[in-house]
């Protein structure tokens, strides 16, 4: 039985991983132009969701699936609403480049 096991594990090759061991490529990340979500991050936005609700913030975080908007209180609370990618409608920027 132990012979078995020690066969079966032979056989099956370890993988290795493909990714690079270069530390630059985050270098490279920071240094791209921003494009998509990216260039209205730190920016003050309306965001229109699917059920034309409108939503006015600052864009504080972009995930994959979802987005963090510090939401615009006349008494200056940190009030944080997180709104998912496929609830929006488009996202608007009020601010100039």
């Amino acid at each position: 039985m132990s012979n078995k096991n020690t066969t079966l594990r032979n056989q099956c090759p370890k993988m290795k991983s493909k990714s690079p061991m270069n530390t630059k490529t985050d270098e490279r990340r920071l240094q791209r132009t921003p494009s998509g979500l990216n260039f209205f991050l730190n920016k003050k936005v309306i965001v229109v969701t699917t059920d034309s609700k409108r939503i006015e913030g600052i864009l504080t975080f972009i995930s994959t699936y979802d987005i963090l908007i510090e939401l615009l209180d006349k008494q200056r609370t940190r009030t944080y609403m997180t709104l998912f990618k496929h609830a929006l409608k488009y996202v608007r920027c009020d601010e100039p480049n």
